[in-house]
């Protein structure tokens, strides 16, 4: 353990020494989030002596959580507890924890003590020194708050350790940041010769880098600690970011993802005035790629992005200020101009969001994402927005040959909701596809409901053929591989959809086969299970389903000698895994490219006849899609017995990722 100030220690495995600080202390909470308290509690609890006096209360993870009325109640359970002015709040958690943990320190009782135990590399670098405590605004980032300095830091590295990814990329982005703000080049230099160690946590890399880190940010802090004058330089790439983090209500972006990409703003506008060359800028570019941190600017609407960073609260007079760095890394807080911003994010136009509608037969699907125009190629950048509905479009198509007037109903209510949701994010048309498949191809009166879509929602749709559907199906799905991964490798992708089942084989190269079956869950439950109202599983009925899975499958019996892996996407095969996982909540990290084996589609099925015929729900399966859940399985594993395979890829990425790409526009399936 090393005291690198009179305030800070630094380490690793020193949550003991929290022991030698309590004992001034009448009562401790420990403050935290569902996440890190889940992960720490028991861990702190068997450190810590002294167990009578301490205290623990969790609040939900996540950066819209940091608001009065998540902190109302940590108030109410310190009065219930007779917290005194001789207590002290310990903020355990990342950078929202650090600052509503001194937030709640600083404004109970006019201000008890507070130490901070910051578990992410952002928190460590960053919300856990320098005293700035703050919770949320509805319309502002940090518009609350108060200056409080910690009464000490305890800085353990192996915290690190059990961070996510992203959480590890966005701390190095506020990391980096401060090898910006320090003229000492010994900084970044030992940075970029250790990049390798720091991806692998090697402890002495990692101190070494967080404590120059916290160097850098307590000069700023300790010649200004009111932000008067030079601590506003530690907002550099602050002004883009918040407004950024607004733009997307704090569930896009990490903080530190958010302020990379403020950082290069910054230096565009320095490029822009003359300050820095366009060496420095594109090195700074490759600073943060060598992180596998995505630096590139969005391109969103202009006067709502304006609005946004006149909101940041480092601003007056309805004028917009941002920090300037010249080469030699001298520093200045500036206005900056309209057109400067303008002129800037218009660098940045093949970033763009785009939005993809899905109406099937059962549901409709909504996904929104950032995507670049990369050398005439669309590639997938970041998920905004996906949702279902479940909608019922093609009730009874397959009998009556049209849509129900009810069921269009329903859709187009679900067509508004996605419309206004894709204004608010200010999506231009020309990024707006919409496509339906089986149920509206198969209806008479398709163009009926078409010209009401356009009417009454202002949605444009295409009505593609099942071909086409397979194509961007497949197009989705190699999206979710390099191309050393399925490099020589055959791919048969398949989508279970309410009405048909689409069928691509192919691989990187592209696409070699395709067809497009009748038989969907929807279908198949209308015609072999429902029967005026009224389900029927029977064995018999099961048999003459499977039957006639097979005689479809049939068609595809030129596919059955290719060397191939399977890969399922869509509402049935993802609701295998979440049902196996028992989600409560639907996580697609989990679901992603899961392995989904025969025998637990077999268990499944015994499952969902048990459960669905007798109407109880089922852990991890939508109740809307009960009533076609079985009928989907049966098709499911009759797909694999007609293949011979063991076992299936489940990918999230399906049509409305590959029409995002473009794919509905490629000639290829053409």
């Amino acid at each position: 353990m090393k005291k690198i100030f009179e305030d800070i220690y630094i380490g690793s495995d020193i949550l003991a020494i929290l022991n030698k600080f309590f004992k001034d202390f009448d009562k401790v909470l420990i403050f935290s989030n569902d996440t890190v308290g889940n992960l720490y509690f028991e861990k702190v609890k068997n450190i810590l002596k002294d167990k009578d006096k301490i205290f623990y209360f969790s609040i939900k993870d996540g950066e819209e959580y940091k608001t009065i009325e998540t902190i109302l109640p940590v108030y109410d359970f310190m009065v219930d507890n007779e917290f005194s002015r001789k207590s002290v709040v310990v903020s355990l958690g990342g950078g929202v924890v650090c600052d509503m943990g001194g937030y709640i320190a600083s404004t109970y009782m006019r201000g008890i003590e507070f130490i901070q135990v910051p578990t992410s590399l952002l928190a460590q670098v960053d919300a856990s020194v320098g005293g700035k405590v703050a919770i949320n605004h509805i319309k502002c980032k940090n518009m609350m708050g108060t200056f409080k300095q910690p009464y000490k830091v305890i800085i353990d590295i192996e915290f690190l350790k059990t961070l996510e990814t992203k959480e590890f990329k966005s701390g190095m982005g506020e990391l980096l940041k401060h090898s910006f703000l320090t003229k000492n080049k010994d900084y970044l230099s030992y940075i970029e010769e250790n990049i390798e160690n720091i991806k692998k946590y090697r402890n002495d890399v990692l101190e070494k880098i967080v404590e120059e880190s916290i160097k850098v940010k307590k000069y700023f802090v300790d010649i200004d600690p009111y932000e008067k004058k030079e601590r506003a330089f530690l907002n550099l790439g602050h002004t883009y970011a918040h407004a950024l983090e607004s733009f997307f209500d704090y569930k896009v972006y990490t903080h530190g993802e958010a302020v990379s990409k403020g950082i290069i703003f910054d230096l565009e506008l320095a490029f822009l005035r003359n300050k820095i060359s366009k060496n420095f800028l594109s090195r700074a570019k490759e600073i943060f790629e060598k992180f596998d941190i995505d630096t590139d600017l969005v391109y969103l609407s202009i006067d709502k992005f304006v609005d946004l960073m006149k909101k940041d609260k480092k601003n007056s007079f309805g004028k917009i200020y941002t920090i300037l760095i010249d080469e030699e890394k001298n520093l200045s807080k500036i206005e900056i101009a309209y057109e400067e911003i303008k002129e800037i994010l218009n660098k940045y136009k093949e970033n763009f969001l785009k939005a993809s509608i899905d109406i099937g037969t059962n549901s409709c699907r909504l996904f929104i994402a950032i995507t670049k125009n990369e050398k005439e190629k669309i590639v997938l950048k970041k998920e905004i927005v996906k949702d279902l509905e479940i909608v019922k479009l093609g009730e009874d198509v397959n009998k009556n040959k049209f849509l129900k007037e009810e069921a269009i109903d329903r859709t187009l209510k679900c067509l508004k909701k996605y419309r206004e949701i894709i204004d608010d994010y200010y999506i231009e048309d020309s990024n707006i596809i919409c496509f339906a498949t089986s149920a509206t191809r198969d209806s008479s009166n398709r163009e009926y409901f078409i010209k009401r879509a356009l009417e009454e929602a202002n949605i444009k749709i295409q009505c593609i053929s099942g071909e086409q559907e397979a194509y961007i199906n497949f197009k989705g799905v190699v999206s979710s591989f390099s191309k050393e991964e399925i490099k020589n490798k055959k791919i048969l992708v398949f989508d279970i959809g309410g009405g048909s089942t689409e069928f691509t084989l192919g691989s990187f190269e592209g696409i070699e086969k395709v067809k497009s079956l009748n038989i969907g869950s929807v279908r198949i439950t209308e015609k072999f299970f429902l029967s005026n109202g009224e389900y029927d599983y029977s064995l018999s009925n099961i048999e003459k389903a499977k039957n006639w899975i097979f005689d479809n499958l049939e068609n595809l019996n030129y596919m059955k000698n290719e060397n191939f892996f399977l890969i399922g996407v869509a509402g049935t095969t993802t609701s295998q895994i979440s049902v196996r996982e028992k989600m409560k909540i639907y996580d697609s990290k989990k679901i992603h490219l899961a392995d989904l084996t025969y025998q637990e589609i077999n268990d499944n099925l015994t499952l969902f006849m048990d459960k669905v015929i007798k109407n109880e729900d089922i852990i991890g399966l939508d109740s809307k899609r009960k009533d076609v859940i079985i009928g989907g399985t049966i098709i499911l594993k009759s797909i694999l017995e007609y293949f011979e395979k063991n076992n299936l890829i489940v990918s999230e990425n399906d049509n409305l990722v590959g029409a995002i790409l473009g794919g509905l526009n490629d000639r290829n399936y053409r």
